[in-house]
């Protein structure tokens, strides 16, 4: 059983019939298609995680709603798990294992289920944590039931972390960072069960360039960005409910909750001069991270006349788009959402990545930087983050820099204001 994240389903089964005399099935479609294929014969069944969860899970009655309808809840149908392991599967591979780093999690409590009672578990990933050494107990617990980091993750975080959290407007804010001792056994650990490969060990890389390109907001961002911090009454901002998002997705040309896009976009314009020196000898990744802004680039390149591909959640065969951007020199351009193609995924026909938005998350980022600097790159690859000045795109670089996930360490008012203006020290 291979489990892998959506759009690598198909690379791995190409993989397998390239390298291989095997037989592999892609369990695809709906629920029923997905069992109907696990039970033909075949050596590897290939499967994402969504696709696991929809093939064990049932929803059940949870009680009446807010409007008085009724509501249902996902819970393993434990019958549905039982059919799955009947299979007799000899050998589970989880890639991009830190998908499962949240041990609270119903993927996670699946897996559990389904692949321990598997002899033989191997799990892949280039980014075993984050920020937080805590993200690798999910994980080996798959592996060895506790052996090496006990069976209980209560006893993990009492052995292992303490809680340097801060007070913010009379409530605790937890935060737990790992003791020296702490780390220091965890890392002499970390390797009892695995094996560690460095970028350089395994492969003749070219150079990586990074450089950062910063815009100004035009006048009215600018006000919006302000009026924001300030929490002053405005018909433009009035319906902002995530803040945290909304200072970012003014900084990108407009506002989600009234659907406001500003004429003038700084930020946009910076894009395209980089596109537009780039894409006539070169191709180019982009990463977004909200769904407007792709949508904001992709009317951009059509109105310039430029082929691209496009990943997100909305594609229907990603396989079929990065492909087709890998193969066919036509397209120049493929606008990503970080989640749908920062991983898993090869687009090293591209020596530019260019972050119109970059992940809040360390391992999300740390993922999409290997997309276009791996295994089969030959040329210099050039990684680009536009960040406005004035805003908190800059701290948020600043982090991950750092190795720590945006808005992690901020204590006090005064603190986030200097944040939101990207003064925040490191």
């Amino acid at each position: 059983l291979f489990l892998c994240l959506n759009t690598a389903v198909e690379k791995m089964r190409d993989e397998v019939i390239t390298h291989s005399d095997l037989m592999a099935s892609c369990l695809r479609g709906p629920k029923n298609e997905k069992w109907r294929l696990l039970g033909k014969t075949s050596n590897f069944y290939i499967i994402n995680y969504e696709g696991l969860r929809t093939m064990v899970t049932k929803r059940v009655p949870a009680g009446i709603g807010p409007k008085g309808k009724l509501v249902n809840k996902e819970v393993i149908d434990k019958a549905a798990i039982k059919g799955f392991t009947s299979k007799g599967f000899d050998f589970i591979i989880i890639d991009e294992s830190h998908t499962i780093k949240n041990h609270k999690s119903l993927i996670f409590k699946i897996i559990k289920m389904i692949g321990i009672p598997i002899p033989n578990r191997l799990l892949l990933t280039g980014t075993p944590f984050g920020n937080s050494l805590m993200d690798i107990w999910s994980q080996y617990y798959i592996i060895d039931q506790g052996e090496t980091f006990g069976e209980s993750i209560t006893h993990f975080k009492k052995n292992h972390f303490e809680d340097k959290g801060w007070v913010l407007d009379g409530r605790w804010i937890p935060d737990l960072k790992a003791t020296e001792e702490g780390e220091a056994e965890i890392k002499s650990k970390l390797f009892t069960k695995a094996i560690r490969y460095k970028e350089e060990e395994v492969d003749d890389l070219p150079p990586k360039v990074f450089r950062t390109l910063e815009y100004s907001l035009s006048s009215k961002q600018r006000k919006a960005y302000s009026i924001l911090i300030e929490e002053d009454e405005d018909d433009l901002i009035r319906d902002i409910k995530n803040k945290s998002i909304g200072f970012r997705t003014i900084a990108s040309g407009f506002i989600k909750s009234s659907d406001h896009i500003f004429k003038d976009n700084p930020k946009l314009d910076l894009l395209w001069n980089l596109v537009d020196n780039v894409i006539e000898h070169h191709k180019m990744v982009i990463f977004t991270e909200f769904i407007q802004s792709r949508k904001l680039i992709e009317k951009l390149l059509k109105k310039k006349k430029v082929k691209f591909r496009s990943l997100s959640g909305e594609t229907k065969n990603k396989y079929k788009e990065y492909n087709t951007f890998q193969t066919d020199p036509k397209y120049r351009v493929i606008v990503c959402n970080i989640k749908s193609g920062g991983a898993s995924i090869d687009l090293i026909a591209a020596t530019y990545c260019v972050y119109y938005e970059i992940a809040g998350s360390v391992i999300n980022h740390k993922q999409s930087l290997k997309r276009i600097h791996r295994g089969g790159q030959t040329e210099r690859c050039y990684f680009y983050c536009l960040l406005g000045k004035g805003t908190v795109e800059k701290s948020i670089y600043t982090d991950l820099q750092s190795g720590v996930d945006a808005f992690s360490r901020i204590a006090d008012k005064d603190e986030m204001r200097r944040y939101l203006m990207g003064e925040l020290d490191v």
